[in-house]
């Protein structure tokens, strides 16, 4: 995988060592994490945390959810919770899709031979709107699974956004089994922004051990043992000054107990409301995920993976840098405003008039100050009244970064082409750098001059990219970019049969 500077989708840890204390935050250090062995059933409550498997290969983690009623009663199928980037979604909410895979239970590393595995069916509702939770069925039913000796967990009635002592348990690809961790846990007290989402309701925790494999962990408060919320991700590794370009993390703000490099977790204790007799119920009258909206990239805005970066116009006659956002909706009618405050989208006020979902798009301006700014989208379905205001998550908030313009001019790329297979690999750099990549155009030999090529016409790549040979001979242009939208002159290249 090519990617540097990236928020690592994972987590992990218990308090079975003694923590000494942060003198720059006034909370506890979090010991290391430790692999739990279960050979003697010490850790059997955790026997309902997984791992998904899909072709024999382990992926995310994920757990069997406590849907019986209060009555005790065992009705219904068996559902777990992971991420919802565990499930492909990249944005907007999925729902009722089938799904091919398994989860297997019971995983320590010291019982996997005792491992019990049941299949996946569906995808019951999974969002990266706001969030990045997933909701999944099991073909087995939850009496099954008790039956066999599987425990849920039990969701905890209230969100606590208070500093808490939590127990993060998860399978990260480097452990051969179920990881714990112990850390402390606070509510994140600025916006967060991940590439394509923006979140503003979300926790934060100083866990050690945070690994790719780990998404979907259970988050438990270490007194009651309830689960608190779904970890999701860590900014660990990432410099302050990625922090607050790329994810709006900046050291301005001095209220939190817990520094910006943090792992995330989402707060789902809402879910409780959204079982009705043991039976997954999006439409019961106290569940907060409706209504739901399906935002999805169309046409080229499909190509959109990053928050959007536009330069401050420095002329009073330079255009506002805008939008330019195509999507479809399963709703009728949209509204959509431009904030600088994330945390604005969630209130009804000064969203557009109703506009139709037919071939969507926003292309209003942005702004013309530096700085970060938010597209919130929200669906309706009639054509009147304020936005449906249900689940906290309903808006799609889209982040942009307006840039200061850098004086100066950036050298040209510098490739390699080497044959790789049926292939011409083009190589720009080692290693993928968010910073700073390259546009690319690809055009017939002969027939293309790079000077003519207009730069919307260009495409991103980060570390290089591959050309068939059969379609050789062709004529390349490249320039560099970075991430204040400076540029180098454009360079050509007739790339040949090798």
């Amino acid at each position: 995988m090519h990617c540097k500077s990236r928020i690592i989708l994972a987590i992990s840890l218990i308090a079975l060592t003694t923590s000494q204390t942060s003198c720059a935050h006034g909370i506890p250090d979090a010991p290391e994490p430790v692999l739990l062995s279960n050979a003697e059933d010490t850790y059997g409550h955790w026997n309902g945390i997984g791992k998904i498997i899909q072709n024999d290969r382990p992926y995310c983690t994920a757990f069997l959810l406590d849907t019986r009623s209060t009555d005790n009663a065992t009705v219904g199928p068996a559902y777990i919770l992971t991420n919802a980037h565990c499930t492909s979604v990249r944005v907007g909410t999925a729902t009722n899709i089938p799904y091919q895979g398994q989860i297997q239970f019971n995983y320590f590393h010291d019982t996997l031979e005792n491992g019990k595995r049941y299949d996946i069916s569906k995808i019951n509702w999974a969002s990266f709107a706001s969030t990045d939770i997933a909701i999944m069925e099991l073909d087995a039913s939850l009496g099954t699974l008790l039956k066999d000796g599987v425990t849920p967990l039990k969701l905890a009635s209230a969100a606590v956004d208070s500093l808490t002592q939590v127990n993060v348990v998860g399978a990260p690809v480097s452990a051969p089994g179920l990881q714990l961790s112990a850390c402390t846990q606070e509510a994140g007290n600025q916006t967060l922004t991940k590439y394509l989402n923006v979140h503003v309701d979300y926790h934060k925790q100083n866990c050690k051990g945070i690994e790719p494999g780990s998404s979907g962990s259970p988050v438990l408060d270490a007194s009651s043992g309830e689960l608190l919320g779904i970890s999701s991700g860590t900014t660990y590794g990432i410099s302050s000054d990625d922090l607050c370009f790329w994810h709006g993390l900046c050291d301005d703000n001095k209220k939190s107990a817990i520094p910006n490099q943090a792992s995330q977790s989402f707060p789902i204790n809402y879910l409780a409301d959204c079982f009705n007799n043991g039976n997954f119920d999006p439409g019961a009258s106290n569940c907060q995920l409706s209504p739901h909206f399906n935002f999805q990239f169309r046409s080229k805005s499909r190509a959109i993976s990053d928050i959007s970066l536009h330069k401050r116009p420095v002329e009073h006659g330079d255009p506002t840098p805008a939008w330019d956002i195509d999507f479809s909706m399963n709703t009728r009618w949209y509204r959509f405003k431009t904030v600088r405050d994330a945390e604005a989208c969630y209130s009804p006020n000064n969203y557009s008039p109703p506009i139709s979902t037919i071939n969507a798009k926003v292309e209003s301006e942005i702004g013309r100050e530096a700085g970060m700014y938010y597209l919130c989208v929200t669906g309706a379905d009639a054509a009147e009244g304020q936005p449906d205001n249900g689940f906290p998550g309903n808006p799609q908030i889209l982040a942009a970064r307006v840039v200061p313009p850098v004086l100066g001019q950036l050298p040209e790329p510098t490739l390699t082409a080497e044959p790789d297979g049926d292939d011409l690999f083009i190589q720009y750099r080692e290693s993928a750098d968010r910073n700073l990549w390259t546009q690319i155009y690809v055009g017939a030999a002969q027939e293309t001059q790079c000077a003519e090529i207009e730069p919307k016409q260009y495409t991103k790549v980060d570390d290089g990219f591959f050309v068939p040979i059969e379609a050789l001979p062709l004529t390349l242009c490249s320039f560099t970019m970075d991430r204040n939208l400076s540029t180098s002159n454009v360079r050509t290249d007739q790339l040949q049969h090798p």
